[in-house]
């Protein structure tokens, strides 16, 4: 993670998860919007495939965070991407 960039307790403890994952070697953090969502503090739901990884965004109390996920060999992404549709499939 970069500097100037926090995240939400919840989030931070999803994102600890997905560090864990096998294939992911890095998480970049984005853009993050204030805005209402339906989903609990700390969810994850993927949003496209990407060259190198995944997007995904990151749901906290206060709004959505734009995440990217560099996968590392880029073979794992359909295993990363089961993975984390079974711990938040919705």
């Amino acid at each position: 993670m970069g500097r100037h960039q926090s995240l939400d307790s919840h989030v931070k403890k999803t994102l600890q998860w997905l560090k864990g994952i096998p294939g992911v070697a890095k998480v970049v953090i984005g853009i993050s919007e204030s805005c209402r969502h339906r989903f609990p503090p700390g969810y994850i739901r993927f949003k496209l495939d990407v060259e190198g990884g995944i997007k995904i965004n990151g749901y906290s109390g206060n709004g959505v965070t734009d995440l990217f996920i560099k996968i590392d060999p880029i073979s794992e992404r359909e295993n990363v991407k089961m993975t984390i549709a079974k711990r938040f499939n919705r």
